[in-house]
């Protein structure tokens, strides 16, 4: 099962391209907003700030150095949290404030003006990272059920009928388990320990008899899939494919930088438990192919066994 499972894993790596490709096409959709709509914001912002302020003396070209080099003092190094700085209305509005009063002593009377401004461009900036984020969750979460569909076609493919009495079997189980939970928790406080113990024993448990109930019954005997034995296989073998991962997408943070080494890894990491979830039912059909499986004979072996039977007829009739 250990070998079957590593197999799985590494054959179905031929779909790496899908999740990040669907990803990075609702990254490009959100960016073909989010880029042109923020740089119209900030530029109607300073538009507005430079009419507001026209009647004073402000050198503009030192308000602009000023600017920059307080976005080039953020801590870059985590380009996250400098960003969430940077587009936060706190920090714009005292910065900019800063920044006008350091080349003109008369702004004191149109702060409140340059902050509505600020605030407008951070609300149409924070409204335009939203729906980057939004199209980037859509590029995800169709990326992993369109790779879910591929790696299962593959290793366990199963009829409408099976995935209609799957999802019926698979509500019913999660359910009980649920309750199961919070029946001990609400009788014993200590039991999530021992829950969380058992919590790969149990997912190896229910998988097995899952894939049983979908794909082995009426076809080989329960206690053929269902046994300690295969639990232990299951479990070892959804280990070494979920840390093999792990150290996958750690190697690539560590080659490149978080970022660009989570864009890289998270596929292998996504694969992988996708065929974490399939490996009892690949083991199931696979189990049930090898028992009901019929030796073949081939063609030379037919006309073989005519020819010695005629030989041995022949041979009979002249002892007759």
């Amino acid at each position: 099962m250990i070998k079957s499972g590593l197999k799985n894993y590494f054959v179905n790596l031929k779909y790496y391209f899908t999740p990040v490709g669907t990803l990075a096409i609702g990254m490009i959709i959100g960016l073909s907003i989010l880029i042109p709509t923020s740089l119209s914001a900030l530029s109607q912002m300073l538009n507005g700030i430079i009419e507001i302020v026209s009647d004073t003396q402000v050198d503009f070209s030192s308000v602009k150095d000023c600017l920059i080099e307080s976005i080039m003092s953020l801590e870059w190094i985590d380009p996250i949290e400098s960003l969430k700085i940077m587009l936060s209305a706190d920090w714009l509005n005292s910065t900019l404030t800063e920044c006008f009063r350091a080349f003109s002593v008369e702004l004191q009377p149109y702060g409140d003006a340059i902050a509505i401004e600020v605030n407008t461009a951070i609300s149409t900036v924070k409204t335009s990272v939203a729906i980057f984020v939004v199209f980037s969750i859509i590029g995800l979460v169709s990326g992993y059920f369109l790779t879910r569909f591929l790696v299962r076609r593959n290793i366990a493919k199963r009829s409408l009928r099976k995935f209609i009495f799957a999802t019926l079997i698979d509500a019913l189980i999660t359910t009980v388990l649920q309750i199961l939970c919070v029946w001990l928790y609400a009788i014993w406080k200590p039991s999530v320990i021992f829950t969380t113990l058992l919590s790969l024993a149990l997912f190896a448990l229910v998988s097995l008899l899952e894939a049983y109930l979908i794909h082995g019954r009426g076809m080989v005997d329960i206690k053929q899939i269902l046994n300690a034995k295969n639990c232990v296989y299951l479990i070892l073998s959804d280990l070494i494919i979920f840390y093999l991962s792990i150290a996958i997408l750690f190697i690539a943070i560590a080659i490149t930088n978080a970022i660009a080494g989570i864009f890289i890894g998270f596929a292998f990491v996504e694969i992988a438990f996708i065929v974490i979830t399939l490996n009892a039912e690949s083991y199931v059909l696979k189990y049930v192919q090898n028992i009901n499986e019929e030796p073949t004979i081939s063609v030379e072996e037919v006309e073989s066994k005519e020819e010695d039977e005629n030989n041995a007829e022949n041979k009979t009739e002249k002892n007759e």
